[in-house]
């Protein structure tokens, strides 16, 4: 499918001065009357989040699919068939009033604009559909959007590593962005655009933490097993105070955190000085325990991976062989993100044909997989 089938004339827009790190926020207007039904079409690249009137409508996925994008600098002798994009799909009905309405996207870092081979910069193209009655009005991005830089930086090679800086809420439609700066037109992909029934990451279960010991930059929390996502904290820290979460699969036997098996993952926050709860951007962390240094607790431990479903059951008197098929079922899910079966969910993510091919059969007879793999084997 082409651009136009699924975004009916908008443009894809960024800011002025964008690079791989970029982080912007778009902003736009749009018209709804009372009944209508409301279609929305979104990219940010690399990943991005998408706000109606202030309310976050995919606030735990990773999304656009991770895929080919178009084309790059390709490995030498090897032929490419062609480049794929997935286009996400929302119904946002129930988050329009009669009126005027806002749409926000945060995008920020992703496979896209992945250091190690950097399809292009950060960019955003959004078109809305409203029905009403018999009547259709569409509204899309272009150079009348007005866009600022986001509260996220990303640096490291895999982006393990995040700071936010928290500042004045620009997702709300009372936000004045009349300073902002007009968004800028920006080149097209040369791709196929795709829909796909492919499970995105979604928020699968919420982990109570346990406070351990005092660390050697603060106290030492445990969720109680290994998992995918990340700590959500309560923010207490004064305007400007920095605060770090540092993460690990394993302690040391003196119950401090074990950086070599933490794999350099940590995020940071600078506080506005406002008590804010706020959770990592555009990033998931492979871990079990982390520390917390400076004012700031957690409030759960949110477990992140892609949302396919668990179809098989096993039980006996033997509970080695239970715990392996638990273990087994939970190392699976924790390697599904964004479209593919990856090799590790906190170092490489990447998802290599060998760990895919190896692990499928076993996968799609303990999980309801085959749209994952669908969408894998054909990329």
């Amino acid at each position: 499918m082409t651009q136009e089938f699924f975004f009916h004339g908008a443009k894809w827009v960024g800011a002025a001065n964008r690079t791989p790190e970029t982080f912007s926020v778009i902003r736009g207007h749009f018209h709804a009357d009372a009944g209508s039904t409301v279609t929305l079409h979104a990219l940010g690249l690399g990943f991005f989040k998408c706000y109606i009137n202030g309310k976050c409508i995919n606030p735990d996925t990773f999304l656009p699919l991770s895929s080919d994008y178009e084309g790059t600098c390709d490995p030498v002798d090897e032929v490419l068939s062609g480049h794929r994009i997935y286009v996400p799909e929302f119904d946002i009905s129930s988050s329009v009033t009669p009126g005027d309405n806002v749409i926000a996207l945060h995008f920020g870092g992703g496979w896209y604009t992945h250091a190690a081979r950097i399809y292009g910069l950060p960019k955003a193209i959004y078109s809305i559909t409203v029905e009403t009655g018999d009547s259709l009005c569409r509204f899309g991005s272009d150079e009348h959007c007005r866009v600022n830089e986001g509260f996220c930086e990303t640096y490291r090679l895999k982006f393990e590593k995040q700071r936010l800086t928290m500042w004045n809420d620009c997702f709300s439609p009372d936000f004045d962005d009349s300073r902002w700066d007009f968004a800028t037109l920006t080149e097209a992909l040369e791709t196929q655009y795709c829909a796909s029934s492919c499970p995105a990451d979604a928020l699968i279960d919420e982990l109570p933490v346990k406070r351990l010991r005092v660390g050697g930059e603060g106290y030492i929390y445990d969720c109680g097993q290994n998992t995918t996502g990340y700590p959500v904290i309560r923010l207490q820290a004064k305007k400007g105070e920095l605060v770090r979460v540092i993460l690990s699969e394993e302690l040391l036997p003196d119950g401090n955190i074990n950086r070599n098996y933490g794999h350099s993952q940590e995020f940071q926050v600078v506080s506005d000085g406002e008590e804010r709860i706020v959770q990592p951007e555009f990033s998931w962390f492979g871990f079990r325990c982390f520390e917390i240094a400076g004012a700031a607790e957690p409030v759960c431990v949110k477990v992140i991976h892609a949302d396919v479903p668990v179809t098989s059951a096993f039980d006996c008197d033997n509970e080695t062989l239970n715990w392996l098929y638990r273990t087994f079922t939970h190392t699976m899910l924790c390697n599904m993100h964004t479209g593919h079966p990856s090799d590790c969910p906190h170092i490489e993510r990447l998802g290599y044909t060998g760990d895919g091919q190896l692990t499928c059969h076993a996968a799609l007879t303990a999980l309801d997989a085959e749209a994952f793999y669908k969408k894998w084997l054909q990329d």
